[in-house]
């Protein structure tokens, strides 16, 4: 069983990341982790009631860096959230778009991924990376919410 774990740096992707061993770890299980860096994006409006919009800034062909960091911040919050010998993936651009190839690409079973608790304002301007890759695939998605209360 392949299982393929989105893992930012909040505590929510740590805690689907750790459900994720305790739903499917074995003897057959791969499990795989991708971080995806989006692309700086900036609000732009004109005075009061315009309607704002936003826009991708200009990248600079340097950014992000290809040294290797990033894969090795994705092993670190990996082996943290104590994800036996995960293969890590990263990736710059849209997060949905991203997760969902990267699931086709390595024909996952399960996507594996965290969600926030946005205001209905915040999810306007930033939209659930979650509620996206359940509505654009076909496999399964097993949804982590927050933490439970004590």
């Amino acid at each position: 069983m392949k299982i393929l774990i989105a893992l930012d740096e909040s505590p929510v992707s740590a805690r689907a990341a750790r459900e994720a061993v305790r739903l499917f770890s074995g003897p057959d299980a791969e499990f795989l982790v991708i971080n995806v860096t989006r692309f700086p994006r900036m609000w732009a409006g004109a005075g009061a009631g315009a309607y704002g919009m936003v826009a991708p800034l200009a990248m600079d062909p340097a950014w992000p860096d290809d040294d290797g960091a990033a894969q090795d911040n994705l092993v670190d919050r990996a082996e943290a959230a104590e994800l036996p010998d995960a293969e890590a993936l990263t990736a710059t651009g849209d997060p949905v778009r991203l997760v969902c190839i990267a699931a086709e690409d390595n024909e996952v079973d399960v996507i594996v991924v965290g969600s926030h608790d946005k205001s209905v304002l915040r999810r306007l301007v930033d939209p659930s990376v979650a509620a996206g890759i359940v509505r654009e695939t076909y496999r399964p998605v097993l949804v982590v919410s927050g933490e439970p209360p004590s």
